[in-house]
Protein backbone atom coordinates (compact mmCIF):
# COMPACT_ATOMS: atom_id res chain seq x y z
CA UNK A 1 0.00 0.00 0.00
CA UNK A 2 1.38 3.31 -1.24
CA UNK A 3 0.66 6.62 1.07
CA UNK A 4 0.02 9.20 -0.77
CA UNK A 5 1.86 11.93 1.13
CA UNK A 6 0.16 15.61 1.30
CA UNK A 7 1.64 18.84 0.53
CA UNK A 8 0.46 21.81 2.65
CA UNK A 9 -0.08 24.70 0.63
CA UNK A 10 2.55 27.18 0.80
CA UNK A 11 1.06 30.70 1.80
CA UNK A 12 2.13 33.59 0.00
CA UNK A 13 4.50 35.73 1.63
CA UNK A 14 4.82 39.22 2.05
CA UNK A 15 7.43 39.98 -0.09
CA UNK A 16 5.57 37.92 -2.94
CA UNK A 17 2.33 40.23 -2.54
CA UNK A 18 4.18 43.48 -2.55
CA UNK A 19 6.17 42.41 -5.69
CA UNK A 20 3.07 41.16 -7.36
CA UNK A 21 1.40 44.24 -6.44
CA UNK A 22 4.57 46.30 -8.19
CA UNK A 23 4.66 43.88 -11.72
CA UNK A 24 0.57 44.20 -11.61
CA UNK A 25 1.12 48.20 -11.09
CA UNK A 26 3.78 48.74 -13.80
CA UNK A 27 2.10 46.57 -16.07
CA UNK A 28 -1.50 48.70 -16.07
CA UNK A 29 0.67 52.18 -16.28
CA UNK A 30 1.44 51.36 -19.73
CA UNK A 31 -2.02 51.15 -21.32
CA UNK A 32 -2.97 54.08 -19.07
CA UNK A 33 -0.05 56.29 -20.27
CA UNK A 34 -1.22 55.61 -23.89
CA UNK A 35 -5.19 56.35 -23.32
CA UNK A 36 -3.94 59.67 -21.11
CA UNK A 37 -1.31 60.56 -24.24
CA UNK A 38 -3.70 59.44 -27.45
CA UNK A 39 -6.10 61.40 -25.94
CA UNK A 40 -4.24 64.64 -25.27
CA UNK A 41 -3.40 64.37 -28.52
CA UNK A 42 -7.11 64.22 -29.81
CA UNK A 43 -7.97 67.43 -27.37
CA UNK A 44 -5.16 69.29 -28.89
CA UNK A 45 -4.92 68.48 -32.76
CA UNK A 46 -8.83 67.07 -33.59
CA UNK A 47 -10.93 69.05 -30.98
CA UNK A 48 -12.83 70.50 -33.50
CA UNK A 49 -13.48 67.67 -35.51
CA UNK A 50 -16.02 66.80 -32.98
CA UNK A 51 -18.99 68.03 -31.92
CA UNK A 52 -19.94 68.87 -28.46
CA UNK A 53 -20.74 65.52 -26.99
CA UNK A 54 -17.87 63.92 -28.79
CA UNK A 55 -15.57 66.76 -27.08
CA UNK A 56 -17.33 65.95 -23.80
CA UNK A 57 -16.64 62.04 -24.05
CA UNK A 58 -12.88 62.60 -25.22
CA UNK A 59 -12.71 64.78 -21.88
CA UNK A 60 -14.06 61.97 -19.87
CA UNK A 61 -11.95 59.65 -20.91
CA UNK A 62 -8.81 61.62 -20.41
CA UNK A 63 -9.95 62.87 -16.76
CA UNK A 64 -10.48 58.91 -16.52
CA UNK A 65 -7.41 58.25 -17.24
CA UNK A 66 -5.30 60.91 -15.10
CA UNK A 67 -7.09 59.66 -12.28
CA UNK A 68 -6.32 55.79 -12.71
CA UNK A 69 -2.83 57.24 -12.66
CA UNK A 70 -2.64 58.95 -9.82
CA UNK A 71 -4.73 56.25 -7.98
CA UNK A 72 -1.77 53.79 -9.15
CA UNK A 73 0.92 55.85 -7.44
CA UNK A 74 -0.66 56.17 -4.70
CA UNK A 75 -1.32 52.81 -3.52
CA UNK A 76 1.80 52.04 -4.83
CA UNK A 77 3.23 54.75 -1.91
CA UNK A 78 0.82 53.40 0.43
CA UNK A 79 1.81 49.56 -0.05
CA UNK A 80 5.61 50.24 -0.20
CA UNK A 81 4.97 52.61 3.02
CA UNK A 82 3.23 49.67 5.20
CA UNK A 83 5.57 47.90 3.90
CA UNK A 84 8.94 48.47 5.15
CA UNK A 85 9.88 48.50 8.95
CA UNK A 86 9.14 51.58 10.75
CA UNK A 87 12.52 54.07 11.02
CA UNK A 88 12.09 55.31 14.65
CA UNK A 89 13.64 58.72 16.13
CA UNK A 90 12.92 61.17 18.21
CA UNK A 91 10.22 63.49 16.03
CA UNK A 92 8.78 66.85 17.04
CA UNK A 93 5.09 66.37 16.92
CA UNK A 94 5.14 69.70 16.45
CA UNK A 95 7.05 70.11 13.30
CA UNK A 96 4.75 67.15 11.45
CA UNK A 97 1.67 68.67 12.21
CA UNK A 98 2.47 72.17 10.56
CA UNK A 99 3.86 70.56 7.27
CA UNK A 100 0.77 68.85 7.04
CA UNK A 101 -1.10 71.93 8.18
CA UNK A 102 0.95 73.30 5.45
CA UNK A 103 0.29 71.08 2.62
CA UNK A 104 -3.52 71.32 2.93
CA UNK A 105 -2.95 75.52 3.85
CA UNK A 106 -5.47 75.42 0.03
CA UNK A 107 -8.29 73.72 1.94
CA UNK A 108 -8.12 75.97 5.20
CA UNK A 109 -7.96 79.13 3.26
CA UNK A 110 -10.19 78.10 0.88
CA UNK A 111 -13.00 77.46 3.88
CA UNK A 112 -11.80 80.13 6.16
CA UNK A 113 -11.05 76.99 8.68
CA UNK A 114 -10.28 77.86 12.44
CA UNK A 115 -7.01 76.33 13.39
CA UNK A 116 -6.74 75.28 17.17
CA UNK A 117 -2.81 74.08 17.86
CA UNK A 118 -1.22 73.95 20.72
CA UNK A 119 2.10 75.04 21.45
CA UNK A 120 3.76 72.17 23.66
CA UNK A 121 3.48 69.60 21.39
CA UNK A 122 5.53 66.70 22.26
CA UNK A 123 8.37 64.62 20.99
CA UNK A 124 7.53 61.50 20.17
CA UNK A 125 9.40 58.34 18.90
CA UNK A 126 8.20 57.72 15.48
CA UNK A 127 8.95 57.25 11.67
CA UNK A 128 8.35 60.72 10.37
CA UNK A 129 7.45 59.67 6.96
CA UNK A 130 5.31 57.25 7.74
CA UNK A 131 3.43 59.42 10.76
CA UNK A 132 3.30 62.78 8.15
CA UNK A 133 0.75 60.43 6.21
CA UNK A 134 -1.15 59.34 8.92
CA UNK A 135 -1.74 62.83 10.29
CA UNK A 136 -2.11 63.83 6.92
CA UNK A 137 -5.28 61.36 5.92
CA UNK A 138 -6.57 62.37 9.74
CA UNK A 139 -6.24 66.42 8.91
CA UNK A 140 -7.32 66.45 5.13
CA UNK A 141 -10.48 64.40 6.02
CA UNK A 142 -11.49 66.79 8.54
CA UNK A 143 -10.86 69.54 5.98
CA UNK A 144 -12.96 67.67 3.74
CA UNK A 145 -16.15 66.33 5.18
CA UNK A 146 -17.48 69.24 6.02
CA UNK A 147 -20.31 71.64 4.98
CA UNK A 148 -20.14 74.38 6.78
CA UNK A 149 -20.11 77.92 5.79
CA UNK A 150 -16.92 79.55 4.99
CA UNK A 151 -15.15 81.08 8.40
CA UNK A 152 -17.25 78.75 10.45
CA UNK A 153 -15.08 75.71 10.16
CA UNK A 154 -12.87 74.32 12.93
CA UNK A 155 -10.00 72.25 12.82
CA UNK A 156 -8.75 71.70 17.00
CA UNK A 157 -5.99 69.44 17.85
CA UNK A 158 -4.85 68.19 20.70
CA UNK A 159 -2.54 66.17 22.80
CA UNK A 160 -1.91 64.82 26.28
CA UNK A 161 0.28 62.59 28.14
CA UNK A 162 -1.93 60.00 30.20
CA UNK A 163 0.76 58.09 32.62
CA UNK A 164 2.94 56.29 29.81
CA UNK A 165 0.93 57.07 26.09
CA UNK A 166 0.38 60.16 24.47
CA UNK A 167 -3.21 60.59 23.76
CA UNK A 168 -3.04 62.85 20.11
CA UNK A 169 -6.98 64.28 18.98
CA UNK A 170 -7.57 65.89 16.04
CA UNK A 171 -11.43 67.50 16.02
CA UNK A 172 -13.87 68.80 13.67
CA UNK A 173 -17.43 70.48 13.27
CA UNK A 174 -17.81 68.61 10.05
CA UNK A 175 -20.84 66.43 8.70
CA UNK A 176 -20.04 64.28 11.09
CA UNK A 177 -20.86 60.17 10.45
CA UNK A 178 -23.82 58.07 10.53
CA UNK A 179 -23.48 55.67 13.64
CA UNK A 180 -24.74 52.50 11.32
CA UNK A 181 -21.11 53.37 9.12
CA UNK A 182 -18.93 54.43 12.03
CA UNK A 183 -17.05 51.21 12.02
CA UNK A 184 -16.34 51.38 8.19
CA UNK A 185 -14.70 54.38 8.00
CA UNK A 186 -11.13 52.53 8.77
CA UNK A 187 -12.21 49.71 5.78
CA UNK A 188 -10.40 50.04 2.13
CA UNK A 189 -12.42 52.71 0.45
CA UNK A 190 -14.73 52.93 3.57
CA UNK A 191 -14.81 56.95 3.56
CA UNK A 192 -15.28 57.16 -0.46
CA UNK A 193 -18.54 54.98 0.21
CA UNK A 194 -19.84 56.88 2.58
CA UNK A 195 -20.10 59.67 0.62
CA UNK A 196 -19.71 58.94 -2.91
CA UNK A 197 -20.95 62.45 -4.27
CA UNK A 198 -18.38 64.26 -3.07
CA UNK A 199 -15.64 61.93 -4.84
CA UNK A 200 -12.94 62.78 -2.59
CA UNK A 201 -10.56 60.00 -4.22
CA UNK A 202 -10.10 55.89 -3.54
CA UNK A 203 -10.47 56.36 0.14
CA UNK A 204 -7.59 54.42 1.87
CA UNK A 205 -6.33 57.41 4.26
CA UNK A 206 -8.07 56.48 7.38
CA UNK A 207 -6.96 52.73 6.54
CA UNK A 208 -3.14 53.74 6.55
CA UNK A 209 -3.60 56.07 9.20
CA UNK A 210 -4.88 52.71 11.57
CA UNK A 211 -2.35 50.93 10.22
CA UNK A 212 0.70 53.23 10.46
CA UNK A 213 -0.28 54.33 13.97
CA UNK A 214 -0.46 50.34 14.95
CA UNK A 215 2.45 50.02 14.21
CA UNK A 216 3.95 52.19 16.44
CA UNK A 217 2.25 50.34 19.34
CA UNK A 218 -0.79 52.75 19.04
CA UNK A 219 -4.41 53.07 18.87
CA UNK A 220 -6.83 54.94 16.57
CA UNK A 221 -10.35 55.08 17.26
CA UNK A 222 -13.03 57.43 16.26
CA UNK A 223 -16.09 59.88 18.08
CA UNK A 224 -18.29 61.19 15.71
CA UNK A 225 -22.40 63.04 15.62
CA UNK A 226 -23.91 63.50 12.83
CA UNK A 227 -24.57 66.87 11.42
CA UNK A 228 -21.97 67.96 14.29
CA UNK A 229 -18.13 66.70 13.58
CA UNK A 230 -15.91 64.28 13.97
CA UNK A 231 -12.98 63.20 16.17
CA UNK A 232 -10.09 60.97 15.92
CA UNK A 233 -7.92 59.88 18.68
CA UNK A 234 -5.06 57.71 18.57
CA UNK A 235 -2.28 56.83 21.26
CA UNK A 236 1.48 56.80 20.98
CA UNK A 237 3.93 55.35 23.43
CA UNK A 238 5.43 58.35 25.42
Amino acid sequence: MVETAVMAEKPVTHEELLRFFSVLSHDLKSPIFAVDGFSELLLSDYLDKLDEEGQDFLRRIRSSSQYMKKVLDEMSHMVKLIARPNALKPTPLREIVEEVILKYNYLIEEGGTKVELPDDLPVASVDPEKMREALGALISNALFFTDRPKNERLLSISCKREGRVLCFCIRDNGIGIDPRYINQVFELGGMSKLDKARGGGPGYGLYLAKRVIESHGGELTVESTLGEGTTFCFTLPA
